[in-house]
Parts: C-alpha cells; structure tokens; sequence
C-alpha cells in the first residue's frame, strides 16, 4: 500500500498528478444541476475522487463499496466526488445513478477538460484519488481491487485522524 505521507515524487496510479501535489481545483456540475468546486472542500474534508464511466463494469462494481466507506466516513469528515466521463447524456448518467442508489455527488465531466487537462488521466478508469483536506493528493488506485483488498476505508481513517475536526 502507498503511504499517505506528503511530498512523495511518485505520480498517483492513473494519473501523471504526484503523491503530495495540490489537487487541481475545478468546478463541475452535479447531474442534479447543483455546482461543486472541490477546493470548497480544502481545510474541511477528506475527499475521494472516483473517475468513473456508466458503461465500466468495473467502475459499477464498486459503488456498493463507495457507498459502504461514504455512509460509515462522512459524518467524520469525508466527500465522495464521483467525476463521470463520456457517459452519455444527463438523463442517462441520473438513470445508473438512481439504479444503483449512488447518495454522494456524481458530476458530469463533459468535455473530459478535468480528467483529461487537469488530472492527466493514463489508463483505465476507475481511478480513485484520495485528497487530504489538506488538499494535497495522497493516494492513486487505478483498477479493480482484489476482493477484500479495498485499501480506501484505511486510507481514509488514516486522514480523517490527522484531520481536524470543524
């Protein structure tokens, strides 16, 4: 597991953004329509950043786990952004949210401008980046998890100790 710790020269998984980097800011829109800038979240919470697609089996495999570490962590301080890329249309990306319960905020990246410009995205999707609230950049997955290898809820009570607390 890569450590949570600042200023590691390594770029995070699935990106060519370093361990230990600010985040990029941006602002998207929720397919709700509401408007979320990340850097709201900068000094008050943990935030995990999911690039995902509708059609990713994977991506959609993991959403009863996101779901899992967000109703257990953000009462404590966490944020799950879900950034959605080349999806389809609104419609079609509120349709797998509401089929899938999906409770935390699913922005619509619509002209890739945040995966692609901003955070660089190599590879395959998911990738997760957790940002501390600190809003330095402390960890990059790219892929699947082995089954019981989600590494996210450690890293994210690791964060949310050292966190404090609004």
């Amino acid at each position: 597991m890569l450590g949570t710790s600042d200023a590691k020269a390594v770029p995070a998984a699935g990106t060519r953004i370093l361990i230990g980097q600010k985040a990029p800011d941006f602002t998207l829109k929720t397919v709700k329509g509401d408007k979320i800038t990340l850097s709201d979240y900068f000094g008050k919470k943990v935030i995990v950043l999911e690039f995902w697609a509708t059609w990713c089996h994977v991506c959609l495999s993991e959403i009863p786990d996101l779901e899992k570490s967000y109703g257990r962590f953000k009462d404590r301080g966490l944020e799950i952004l879900a950034v959605t890329v080349q999806s389809g249309s609104a419609e079609n990306i509120r349709e797998v949210v509401e089929k899938n319960g999906i409770t935390y905020p699913v922005l619509i990246d619509k002209d890739l401008n945040v995966a692609v410009n901003l955070y660089k995205l190599v590879g395959v999707i998911p990738t997760t980046l957790v940002i501390g609230a600190d809003g330095l950049v402390k960890y990059g997955h790219v892929g699947d998890y082995p089954p019981g290898e989600d590494e996210i809820p450690q890293i994210v009570e690791k964060l949310l100790k050292e966190t404090p607390r609004q």
